[in-house]
């Protein structure tokens, strides 16, 4: 059976029908309007069932809501804009300030509460990668507060 392996991972790609998405910047669908202080798209979601992606688009001087993604680890690369990733690690853990620049990446493990704000004059852009076939999570009242909204 196992030298059958090396077979199946060559024909496979072959005989499964695949197709390319691409998703461009005018075809991006809100998911989440946080009161125009936050507004996140849709890019590529619900196309296989380990990632997807969105677009965070923050105006100056706001932020997002404290959230978490559920079981869903997350990439963030800064497309523009500085803004800070403020993350609460752990159950009684301090908040930690990351501050991210244009083409800085952070990785956010599931369950880890997190805000995203902007205290710049300019729009922060990041796109995150989710390992789900789309966002999940949940807002939050406060840092370790109450779920008030469902992401789903």
């Amino acid at each position: 059976m196992s030298s059958l392996l090396p077979i199946i991972t060559e024909i496979l790609p072959m005989i499964l029908p695949s197709t390319t998405e691409v998703t461009h910047a005018d075809q991006l669908k809100p998911m989440l309007d946080n009161e125009g202080r936050s507004i996140r798209d849709s890019a590529i979601v619900g196309k296989c069932d380990k990632m997807c992606a969105s677009v965070l688009r923050i105006p100056p001087n706001s932020w997002s809501p404290i959230h978490h993604n559920s079981e869903q680890d997350a990439i963030i690369n800064v497309v523009s804009g500085t803004g800070t990733l403020v993350v609460k690690e752990g159950f009684k853990g301090e908040l930690r300030h990351h501050e991210l620049h244009p083409g800085d990446f952070a990785f956010v493990p599931a369950w880890t509460e997190h805000q995203a704000r902007n205290d710049s004059d300019q729009d922060l852009v990041w796109v995150i990668t989710q390992s789900g076939p789309r966002p999940v999570g949940a807002i939050l009242t406060d840092w370790g507060g109450q779920e008030i909204k469902t992401i789903e």
